[in-house]
């Protein structure tokens, strides 16, 4: 597993765990497990099968699944029946706009709230500036405004052409 990989991972296996806090009657992480797809775990000379156990991060094991799309990562309470918090959106072509605090990509941005309220956590944006948790304060088909938090994130700069994000 690359050093990337096991990043994004603690990223979200910290983020998750700050989703839960705030869910009523949910204020632990459990000890599941990870399923996790990445370009990394079958290119670089890793080549892990599908379901193959790739290693451990902070005490939670990551298995691959060939199934998830790349970078795509779920966490799994102990027995594997239930899927508490899931990737929400993988880049593909869209850009963070400083001006207004969005990220705008074409027919991506449907899968938050309307009317904000989300925790998001981004990783893997090529501007340091754009990773961090944000608050979504409302989203649209095309575009998704966000609020930095003092301390986890600071404001959106400009970045186009984004390939590499995951918002969780």
């Amino acid at each position: 597993m690359l050093r990337t990989d096991m990043n994004r991972i603690a990223d979200y296996i910290k983020h998750t765990r700050r989703v839960l806090q705030l869910t009523p009657a949910i204020n632990e992480l459990p000890r599941g497990f990870m399923d996790m797809d990445s370009a990394g775990f079958v290119g670089s000379g890793y080549a892990f099968a599908d379901n193959a156990l790739v290693g451990t991060v902070m005490g939670f094991r990551v298995y691959r699944s060939a199934a998830l799309a790349d970078n795509h990562i779920d966490y799994l309470d102990p027995l594997g029946t239930t899927t508490y918090h899931s990737t929400i959106l993988i880049a593909a072509a869209g850009a963070f706009t400083a001006v207004d605090q969005t990220y705008t990509e074409a027919g991506a941005c449907g899968v938050f709230s309307a009317g904000g309220g989300e925790l998001i956590h981004i990783d893997g944006s090529t501007v340091n500036g754009n990773n961090g948790t944000f608050l979504s304060t409302s989203a649209t088909a095309n575009t998704l405004v966000l609020a930095a938090i003092p301390g986890d994130s600071t404001a959106i700069v400009n970045e186009a052409a984004v390939a590499t994000s995951v918002f969780i």
